[in-house]
């Protein structure tokens, strides 16, 4: 066994190297809003065999890691929308959440703002802007959300059938034959 310093350097260097292009790609993938960056990715790394295993694990790891983040900014984007429609006087209470008053017709939206005495037309105006910016973005996160989905499981496939290949493989006899 190696316990070289170096190595582990070399290998945190690497595992960080392939996150970097992991997240260039994913941002493409984001960007053009289809995942055929990292299929193509992918399809040389399972070329490659059993050694490509960590760098599938590491964009793997990218992949998770910016669905996470994204999740976190749909999550603190529906709290700013609450506060920003308390600050107009619409409350959302019980069954009526972010996520279903974005679903709402701007006619229906009108429904709810009258139904909580809001009667002033600019801030009837003012909400239905926001719900259609609203509406915009919230649209804009989901089909991210869903195309890393895509992504990651994509990349877990392949990440298992690179295991069970290599764990069918038979160790190699060639270190220890007499002619080498």
């Amino acid at each position: 066994m190696n316990d070289d310093p170096l190595d582990s350097v070399f290998s945190y260097v690497e595992r960080a190297y392939v996150r970097l292009q992991a997240g260039d790609l994913l941002i493409r993938c984001l960007e053009e809003g289809s995942a055929e960056p990292i299929h193509t990715l992918v399809e040389n790394l399972v070329l490659a065999g059993p050694s490509s295993i960590n760098a599938l694990r590491e964009t793997l790891a990218e992949a998770a890691r910016r669905k996470l983040q994204i999740q976190d900014d749909l999550h603190q984007f529906m709290k700013d929308l609450d506060r920003s429609l308390c600050s107009y006087g619409v409350r959302l209470n019980g069954e009526l959440r972010e996520m279903a008053f974005l679903s709402l017709s701007p006619v229906g939206a009108l429904a709810l703002m009258q139904e909580q005495n809001i009667q002033d037309y600019d801030t009837q105006a003012a909400c239905l802007r926001l719900l259609k910016d609203s509406r915009d973005l919230v649209e804009s996160l989901m089909s991210r959300l869903i195309l890393l989905d895509e992504i990651e499981l994509y990349l877990q496939d392949w990440l298992w059938s690179i295991v069970y290949q290599s764990a069918r493989q038979p160790p190699s006899t060639d270190a220890g034959h007499p002619d080498n």
